[in-house]
């Protein structure tokens, strides 16, 4: 069941869905699903795992980003700091839906999306677990000052430099890295360190040959599986 929503934050109005399993067995764990700086809720990689979720009982809710997709804001504009707003507002709101579970809220997240995951998980308890993807923990301003040959504003780069992101990733647990190595957008030397920080339980996955967006099928269908299953372990009772 696919429930469409739309909801105020402090900078922006989010649209979003909500993906709830076609079973009687609610209230449902549920994964957030935290898109990459230019994606949206319609990635094909993230319709992908809604429906895996979904077929095992787990909910999921896919959202855009300010500046992304049906979403309010102007992307040259975002900044880490209203993401993660974002990413605030969407947790609540999904602890308050009638089908979730509040106890039972896990966060994946890739490249940008995975920095917002991380905050989030580090300064909110009450996230159970998390999966990074393709993460950086640091953002180097090109020469241009374009990103995906759009034109940003300073202030993301100056607003990222307001967080430490390994720092933050060190009061993070029950964390699934994954990382290409091959990715030439994130190094994947990024990901390796973010799991350093990590506490315990966490795991690290390295995809041979995979690029920054897991764009072969094959690379796919691998991450999508090992996400599944470490959802699985840490939200599904029993």
């Amino acid at each position: 069941m696919i429930q469409p929503f739309v909801i105020n934050s402090l900078y922006n109005i989010i649209s979003g869905l909500m993906i709830i399993p076609d079973t009687a067995k609610g209230p449902y764990p549920c994964v957030i699903l935290s898109h990459g700086l230019i994606s949206s809720k319609e990635s094909s990689k993230y319709v992908a795992l809604s429906e895996q979720f979904a077929a095992e009982g787990i909910a999921s809710c896919r959202f855009d980003y300010h500046g992304c997709g049906e979403s309010s804001g102007n992307i040259e504009e975002t900044t880490l700091t209203i993401r993660l707003e974002n990413l605030d507002a969407i947790v609540d709101y999904a602890r308050n839906h009638v089908d979730i579970d509040p106890d039972r809220i896990g966060i994946l997240g890739s490249s940008f999306g995975g920095v917002t995951c991380l905050l989030k998980a580090s300064r909110d308890k009450r996230i159970q677990c998390v999966s990074p993807w393709a993460t950086p923990y640091e953002l180097n301003k090109t020469d241009d000052g374009n990103i995906s040959d759009i034109k940003f504003k300073d202030t993301i780069y100056s607003d990222f430099l307001q967080y430490d992101v390994l720092a933050e990733s060190a009061k993070v647990s029950h964390a699934l890295v994954i990382h290409g190595a091959d990715d030439d957008t994130v190094p994947c030397h990024e990901g390796k360190t973010i799991y350093e920080r990590l506490q315990n339980p966490k795991r690290l996955e390295i995809i041979k040959g995979a690029d920054h967006t897991f764009s072969n099928s094959v690379h796919r269908d691998e991450v999508i599986s090992m996400g599944l299953t470490w959802f699985k372990k840490y939200l599904l009772k029993g």
